[in-house]
């Protein structure tokens, strides 16, 4: 079995003129790929969809995010940017999603991003 593979497509992108903001849906690979426990890593610049014609990289980003946010229906989670992981966590419950084969519940969600990166 594989890690588990987060895509994020996104849908708005802006300049603050100290960061770049980006929002967007966040998809997770299905079972039988695997989760484990403190994440599963995400590189948004090998795995971001351009869902606004911006072109990829996204523009003036050269880092990885410095803070990042997911809520879905079911899941919430964080960007942890020492790790460059996705932490998600069940919001029934409150706990972290078990090591093992991603949930059915979790690669079905509808889970909204929201990134912000340092500018180069």
């Amino acid at each position: 079995m594989a890690e588990a593979k987060a895509t994020f497509t996104t849908s708005d992108v802006w300049d603050d003129a100290k960061r770049v903001h980006a929002i967007g849906r966040l998809t997770v690979t299905a079972g039988p790929d695997t989760y484990t426990t403190g994440g599963i890593a995400f590189n948004v610049h090998g795995n971001t969809v351009d869902g606004i014609g911006l072109g990829l990289p996204l523009p003036t980003v050269s880092t990885q995010p410095v803070w990042g946010n997911i809520v879905g229906g079911a899941y919430f989670g964080q960007y942890l940017p020492a790790t460059n992981k996705l932490k998600i966590t069940a919001i029934s419950g409150g706990t972290e999603v078990a090591s093992g084969a991603v949930p059915a519940g979790l690669s079905s969600d509808t889970i909204t991003a929201y990134f912000i990166f340092k500018k180069f």
